[in-house]
Parts: structure tokens; C-alpha cells; sequence
């Protein structure tokens, strides 16, 4: 199993040892909130210039009018930006979806841990690079994983989804395998990465990488 370890939980005031510690990953994943779809806020783009990634990172909006914030992560050389359906319905996901894929981005199309994959059409299926399925409520790290999670990509993958499915929330190395086996091909892991001492968390990103 890929994994991309989120930085929500990283001491920010020692940011490029904490993103070195975890170099072994297959991506770093940016969670980026804006106060209004969820009530947190985190970092921006311009908070990470002088941050020097070991690998290709990626960057998960949770905000409202996520365009907004398209231009800052391309500047900063992401690979892949992933937003909402709740945040912008069909017609919208769809032009977002083509502009990031015309900027040589892969876009994601992201469903919280409330919202039914059924919620997104076949017309979005076939456009999106990757589904992020939410497997906690967006928002907040250390949440319990839910089980529904499972379903919805096993859903996804009968609906003839092909693409690359991500889920977020909750993940540790006693549920992986069944995310695996549902149809999985990548995982986001943040506490039970993030708050390890810097010096096993390699160890424990290779533990879920074997699964």
C-alpha cells in the first residue's frame, strides 16, 4: 500500500526536519483548511516556501471556493490538488477538474465521511485523476476510522472507477489491509505517522508500505 503521510500534526516550527522524517513515503499530503467548510484554518502555500520536500507532495482543500487556492500549490510545485463535491456540486467539480488537468495536475475529487459516493456521477468519475474518500468527518486529526468507508470504494470500483482511490482518516496499520482489499490504492496517515519520535517513523511508513 502507497502511503502519504499528513503534516497537520508536524511541530511547524521545525518543518524541513519533520518533512525529512518522513522521506520514505510515496507522497506528502497538505492539509489545507480555510476556517469555513471546516472550522479549522492551517497553513497556506506561502507558509511552505522555503521548505524543501524530499518527495512529490499533494494538497487536500477543505475550502470553500477551492479555486481560489489553485495558483499558490502550483507555484509551489504540488502534483496533485483534491477538492470537495460538497463544495461545489457537479457542474463546478467538472470545470475544476479539466482546468487542473490542463495545468498538468492531478485532480482529485474529494467525498467526506458523511457524503455517499453515489453523490458523484458517472460524468465526474470518468474525469477525475483520483476520489479521495474520507474515512472521518473532515476537519479534525485523530478521529475514529468509519467502517462505511470500506463500501464506498468497493462501490467506486463496481461503478468502473479505474483511477486512483485515496482515503483519509483514521488509518493505522490494523485497517490498512482491509482498505487494500476494498479496492484502495493509497492511504493518508497523520497521528499515528506524525506523532512517533522523527526516528521510528520511517520504520513505520515501511510497515504499511508491505501491506
Amino acid at each position: 500500500m502507497k502511503i502519504s503521510p499528513s503534516i497537520l500534526d508536524a511541530d511547524f516550527l521545525h518543518l524541513q526536519g519533520e518533512v525529512d522524517s518522513i522521506g520514505n513515503a510515496d507522497r506528502i499530503h497538505l492539509d489545507i483548511m480555510d476556517g469555513k467548510y471546516v472550522p479549522s484554518t492551517t497553513i497556506r502555500a506561502s507558509d511552505l516556501l522555503n521548505i524543501a520536500f524530499p518527495i512529490e507532495t499533494e494538497a487536500h482543500l477543505m475550502c470553500d471556493n477551492p479555486e481560489t487556492f489553485f495558483k499558490e500549490f502550483v507555484d509551489l510545485g504540488v502534483k496533485g490538488i483534491t477538492f470537495h463535491i460538497e463544495n461545489t456540486g457537479e457542474k463546478e467539480a467538472l470545470r475544476l477538474l479539466k482546468e487542473l488537468k490542463e495545468k498538468g495536475i492531478r485532480g482529485g475529487i474529494c467525498i467526506d465521511g458523511y457524503t455517499e459516493p453515489d453523490t458523484l456521477s458517472d460524468d465526474v468519475l470518468h474525469t477525475a485523476g483520483q476520489i479521495l474518500v474520507m474515512s472521518v468527518k473532515a476537519g479534525k486529526g485523530g478521529q475514529s476510522f468509519m467502517t462505511e468507508s470500506l463500501d464506498k470504494i468497493m462501490t467506486l470500483r463496481e461503478r468502473g472507477y479505474e483511477g486512483e482511490i485515496e482515503v483519509d482518516g483514521g488509518i493505522n496499520l490494523d485497517n490498512v489491509k482491509l482498505l487494500r482489499e476494498a479496492g484502495a490504492d493509497i492511504v493518508v496517515v497523520g497521528s499515528f505517522v506524525m506523532k512517533k519520535p522523527t526516528e521510528e517513523r520511517c520504520k513505520v511508513i515501511e510497515k504499511f508500505q508491505k501491506v
